[in-house]
């Protein structure tokens, strides 16, 4: 970690934090001389190659962030809220994304090359989100606005998307997936073939 001189010990400016692990943030930041992430502000901030498993970052502030080959598999994301947030080659598996802050200016995320097995957002706008070459097998969606949102080369196999809006999103490119057109909306919705045949495998149509 970076040397900082923070306006208070909470909130941190154009910082970068390399191997921080979980390990470092079990107690509060005044016991460790280490950071806590939880109830902290971060902008403009990087994290590289941190450890964060399990971390508890609930009622953070990320804006104009960046997170580069870092493991966050099942963090606590309660109340955390992400403005304009990065994450490049990290490891989210199981993250339970529902209890997300629900920002009024919107939650902004993009995800490229990430891991997201096993993840779940449920009742979210995602409008703010893309993913890009992302693994998304077995991730679930349930309820969320997904309009517009890009999943450019990314793999849902198993994914569940149940009772969602993808009006105009974007899934050329994406591969594996199975959309039922009768439980989520569709219009507009951009796709490509042969993995477009994944609306109809839905609907138990055979294609020959």
């Amino acid at each position: 970690m970076s040397g900082h001189t923070p306006a208070d010990d909470r909130r941190y400016y154009d910082e970068r934090f390399e191997s921080l692990t979980a390990t470092e943030l079990q107690t509060d930041a005044a016991d460790t001389a280490e950071l806590s992430l939880a109830g902290s502000e971060f902008e403009n901030c990087t994290f590289v190659s941190c450890n964060l498993t399990e971390a508890v970052l609930r009622g953070a502030r990320f804006q104009d962030c960046r997170f580069e080959r870092c493991e966050l598999p099942m963090v606590d994301l309660t109340q955390v809220a992400l403005r304009n947030v990065t994450f490049d080659s990290c490891r989210l598996t199981g993250v339970d994304f529902t209890p997300l802050a629900r920002d009024p200016l919107g939650v902004e995320a993009s995800f490229s090359s990430c891991d997201l097995r096993f993840a779940l957002f449920r009742r979210l706008d995602l409008t703010g989100f893309d993913f890009e070459g992302c693994l998304l097998n077995r991730a679930a969606f349930e309820k969320c606005d997904l309009s517009g949102v890009p999943f450019d080369s990314s793999d849902l196999q198993g994914c569940l998307i149940e009772e969602c809006d993808l009006t105009n999103a974007d899934l050329r490119g994406a591969r594996n997936y199975l959309i039922s057109p009768l439980s989520n909306k569709i219009a507009g919705m951009r796709v490509a073939l042969p993995e477009a045949l994944g609306l109809l495998a839905a609907l138990d149509v055979v294609v020959e």
